[in-house]
Order: C-alpha cells, then sequence, then structure tokens
C-alpha cells in the first residue's frame, strides 16, 4: 500500500519580527510530525513554503534544520524509474529526497534567479517540481508525481496547456500545482477553473488557498484536494471557519483513502459588526463588549481577534470620527487584535467618494473638468483652500491624497459649523 503525506502554504518566515514569528514554524513542525506518525513514503509540499521570495538568513537556517530533520526521520529515499520534463523521457534511475515540493507564488523569482525552495533542492533536501512527472518505485508499487509549480496568473492556463502532463500507466498519479481557481477563490482577474485539469489523474492537489475543501473534478470525478495552509497569514474570514491541517493519501486498496489531520493553531475570531445608527463614542464601548466576550474561553495562544465595522453612521459623523488606537493598546495584552473600519459609511463620505470615483473615471480630462465643477459639486461642504488643495492633488493624479485631503475638508467643515451653532 503507498501511503502519501500532504502540507501547503507554510509561509515560513511569516510575521518574522512580530509577536507571531514563531507560529509559522512552530505549526510546520507539528504537521510534519503528524504526517511521520501516519508512516508515508512520501511527503508532498503544494507551494509557499516560505512566505517571501528572499527569505532572511535565519529563517532559510532554521527551515534547513527542520528539513533535515524531516529528511531523517523519513529515513528512506526514492527510486525514480521514469522523468519527464520539456518533452523529454529520461529512464536512467535515480535516487531523491522523499520530499517532493513545487514553489508557490510568494517564491517565485524570475528566470534565471534561484529561488528558496531550489535552495533546499540543491542541499539535497527536497526534489523540486516544475512542468515536471515522474514516475516513482516505492517497494513493489509505482506512482506517478506531476507537478506544476507558480506561474504568473495570466499565463497559468497557457502554462498548463503548454505542458500537457499524461498520467502514468503502471501506478496512480498526482497532480499538483499552485495557482488561482475560479471555483475557490474570491473574484480575481485571472484564475483556472477544474474544467482546465486534465481528467485522468487520481487525485490533484492544489496550493495558494489558505482554507482547505475538496471537491470533484468535473469529468472524472476524481478528488481534488485544495489542502490549505498551515498557518493564517491574512486573518480572513474563510481561514477562521475551517482547521489548519494535512492530508494523507492511500493507494493500492480497491478505494484509496483520504484523511484529514488538523493540527493545533493559534485562534482565529473573526465578526462583522454593524453599527449602524451608533455614534463613535457608542461604538467604541459596543466594539469593548464585544471584544470581552470573545475573551471570556480560555486559550493556550492568544488569540487573533479580527472585528470588521460595516454599517452607516447618523448623519454628522464620518469613519474618522471613529478612533481605535486607544482601544487596540488597551487589547494589545490580551490578543492580536485587528479592527477594521474600511466598510463604514457615512452621508458625507457617499457624497466624496461618488465624486471621486466619477473623477477617477476620466482621471485624464481633471483639467477640462475644473475647479468650477468641484465647487459646484461640493458646494458648502468643503473650504475654498481645502477645495484648491483638492483639485492640485487630482490634476496630478495623486487619488489617494485627494480622498485624504477632501475626507479632512468635510470633517472642518463639519467642525465648523457645529462652533458656529454652539456661539450663536
Amino acid at each position: 500500500m503507498l501511503k502519501v503525506a500532504v502540507i501547503s502554504d507554510t509561509h515560513l518566515g511569516f510575521a518574522y519580527g512580530t509577536e507571531r514569528q514563531e507560529d509559522s514554524f512552530i505549526n510546520f513542525e507539528q504537521a510534519f510530525n503528524n504526517a511521520v506518525r501516519e508512516q508515508p513514503q512520501a511527503i508532498l509540499l503544494g507551494g509557499d513554503i516560505f512566505h517571501d521570495r528572499i527569505p532572511k538568513q535565519e529563517i532559510l537556517g532554521r527551515a534547513i534544520e527542520l528539513f533535515t530533520k524531516m529528511n531523517r526521520a523519513m529515513k528512506k529515499k526514492l527510486t525514480v524509474v521514469r522523468k519527464i520534463k520539456d518533452g523529454k523521457v529520461e529512464l536512467e534511475k535515480y535516487q531523491i529526497p522523499p520530499i517532493i515540493a513545487i514553489w508557490g507564488t510568494h517564491e517565485r523569482r524570475h528566470k534565471g534567479s534561484t529561488n528558496p525552495v531550489q535552495i533546499l533542492e540543491k542541499a539535497g533536501l527536497l526534489y523540486c517540481l516544475h512542468a515536471e512527472s515522474i514516475l516513482l518505485e516505492i517497494d513493489t508499487d509505482k506512482l506517478g508525481v506531476h507537478g506544476l509549480s507558480g506561474v504568473p496568473e495570466p499565463y497559468a492556463k497557457d502554462a498548463l496547456r503548454t505542458w500537457s502532463p499524461a498520467p502514468f500507466k503502471e501506478g496512480p498519479n498526482i497532480l499538483m500545482i499552485h495557482q488561482n481557481f475560479k471555483e475557490i477563490m474570491p473574484p480575481v482577474d485571472h484564475y483556472l477553473e477544474f474544467k482546465d485539469l486534465p481528467k485522468d489523474f487520481n487525485v490533484y492537489l492544489l496550493g495558494h488557498i489558505h482554507n482547505t475543501s475538496q471537491n470533484k473534478h468535473p469529468i472524472s470525478k476524481n478528488p481534488i484536494i485544495t489542502v490549505g495552509s498551515t498557518v493564517s497569514t491574512q486573518m480572513q474570514k474563510s481561514e477562521s471557519e475551517t482547521e489548519k491541517g494535512l492530508y494523507v493519501l492511500e493507494f493500492g486498496r480497491l478505494q484509496g483513502g483520504i484523511k484529514f489531520i488538523p493540527i493545533n493553531t493559534r485562534k482565529l475570531i473573526y465578526e462583522d459588526f454593524d453599527i449602524t445608527g451608533n455614534k463613535p463614542s457608542d461604538v467604541y464601548f459596543k466594539l469593548a463588549e464585544k471584544i470581552d466576550s470573545h475573551l471570556k474561553k480560555h486559550y493556550e495562544l492568544k488569540p487573533m481577534v479580527r472585528i470588521r465595522l460595516i454599517g452607516m453612521l447618523p448623519d454628522g459623523f464620518s469613519p474618522e470620527d471613529i478612533k481605535l488606537s486607544r482601544l487596540i493598546k488597551e487589547y494589545s495584552d490580551k490578543c492580536i487584535i485587528s479592527l477594521d473600519k474600511s466598510k463604514i459609511s457615512s452621508s458625507e463620505l457617499e457624497k466624496g467618494s461618488q465624486l471621486l470615483q466619477d473623477i477617477k473615471q476620466n482621471r485624464f480630462s481633471v483639467d477640462k473638468v475644473g475647479l468650477e465643477i468641484l465647487s459646484k459639486s461640493l458646494r458648502n461642504a468643503i473650504s475654498q483652500e481645502k477645495l484648491h488643495n483638492l483639485f492640485e492633488l487630482l490634476s496630478v493624479g495623486e487619488l489617494e491624497k485627494a480622498e485624504q485631503e477632501l475626507n479632512s475638508g468635510v470633517k472642518n467643515a463639519q467642525e465648523n459649523k457645529i462652533a458656529e451653532l454652539e456661539s450663536a
């Protein structure tokens, strides 16, 4: 019976220099230890082993230690009996480490450069596949492993089509790839679809996507496994809803087995918090109550708490009026906190944003639009000084600074109006 463990997106070195800098190493080693207990003949890595294209020496050194330990624990090397690359077939037998990897989007470098996964390969710690197929001989069994390392997304379909891998007939075949897929990614400009995958492989392993899932090929109905990451890098909602871990695949029985093994990771708590109708001062205290409710439970490691504020503020207020720095400081010793107010809206902000969107769509004709149109559109919502600054920023294409200037101008105008009313 053939048994293969699969780990992906370990992002070694993520958050280096912060209180989370150990997470990627701890989680990877935990996944590896769980894999070894299953006694697989091979471990497959689905890309983004490292978080950076050029990792710090300290990170690369720790990775070398980890992979050296992995190779010692795995003990037996693998024998390649056939290799197909660039359309050429090689039949000479040779041995490789029991760890087979593809590189991901975080490690990809320009042509002619060596990426960190290739450094591990040069050190004899793993075997790296890129648009390559190998047939392994493991005791009396054979296993085909095919890998396409990460390529720029606009070229992914052409790269897969040009490579055009075909399964070996002598045993089961695994195809690994590290790209966007329409069926499991948020809307992106470029992606592959499940139907783009060649249909005759026993199992498809997808890296790049950080939450795990299982699907089926639309034609062959064979399993498509999104392996998922071992560490949360973006504190997304999807990552808070699924466990981190590894997969173990078994071949050789009447039906192959697929098993997911979870690992213990730092807890990620994600919530959308609707503040519609609340004044900024009320938001502050209600948000504190919300965070407290999440921290009642005991966690082995300081949890990550990400709260995204959504909704509409009452008239006369803008998102800038909600001050979160004090709250973040107050809870910094209890959790790793991220508070997002980018989805809050207000009547004043919507007016300004709509104007900026109209101008962005015609940003090359700002001079023709002119200060008169800006003045007419904003009327009394912004001072003449701010209006001139806004126009100058837009005319040179500084859209982000223009938006800051607009928000600042609206806020100042509101404060002045309130002051006038109080003195009347």
